[in-house]
């Protein structure tokens, strides 16, 4: 198959990632960033490997979408997902004061927004915390069910995409490094000049963090 045709096959998961992990820059721009990902991801990628082609272009997509907003100082987007819980916690809370279970309509005016934005929202954020659910099988934890890269679907890595904003420091860079930059441990290790135990557990209570905050 041509690089062209390649291109053309994940253009649909270039948009994708570019619609739901960015704000505040050109599609364009971001577009050419995902194509760019996508020639490394041909010049890396093994035929024999386990993982699917679109999977494993992910995280080079991602990763020079990632590299342009750094340049242009454009953070990683979580306003879905924020908007999500809070509508849902205010569905809670009035459910408690009235009694019942408050219709979009009610709770469009009692949060002063539109009826369109809120069920936008309530439609991806259920999306994605579903997503997350369906990840954590047998009560296991999502550190659990994602040790390897490869075997992460699209959609759990958009999941953890977007708890990222939820973690700062150390936790927030070690899963950058590890589930959107394709480093392993010992790489992050070095580049962090940390010990490989170090960047383990940062990595596994940043992950917990994200699993609370969902299930929150």
């Amino acid at each position: 198959m041509t690089t062209e045709k390649i291109i053309e096959e994940n253009t649909g998961l270039i948009y994708k990632i570019a619609n739901r992990s960015f704000y505040g820059i050109e599609r364009e721009d971001l577009y050419q960033a995902g194509v760019l990902g996508i020639l490394k991801a041909i010049k890396n990628y093994k035929e024999e490997s386990l993982a699917k082609f679109s999977s494993y272009a992910f995280k080079s997509i991602f990763g020079e979408m990632y590299k342009l907003a750094m340049q242009k100082q454009i953070k990683v987007s979580s306003d879905y997902l924020r908007l999500y819980k809070s509508i849902e916690t205010s569905r809670y809370s009035l459910a408690q004061k009235w009694g019942r279970i408050p219709t979009n309509e009610e709770l469009a005016q009692f949060l002063e927004m539109d009826i369109y934005e809120l069920e936008q929202a309530i439609i991806a954020g259920s999306i994605m915390v579903s997503s997350l659910d369906q990840s954590m099988d047998d009560e296991r934890s999502l550190y659990e069910t994602i040790p390897l890269n490869e075997n992460m679907s699209i959609e759990d890595r958009l999941v953890i995409l977007e708890g990222l904003e939820q973690l700062s420091g150390e936790e927030r860079k070690i899963l950058e490094y590890r589930y959107f930059q394709d480093m392993t441990q010992s790489e992050v290790a070095r580049k962090l000049k940390k010990t490989q135990v170090m960047v383990s557990r940062y990595e596994k209570k940043g992950i917990d963090k994200i699993r609370e905050y969902y299930a929150s």
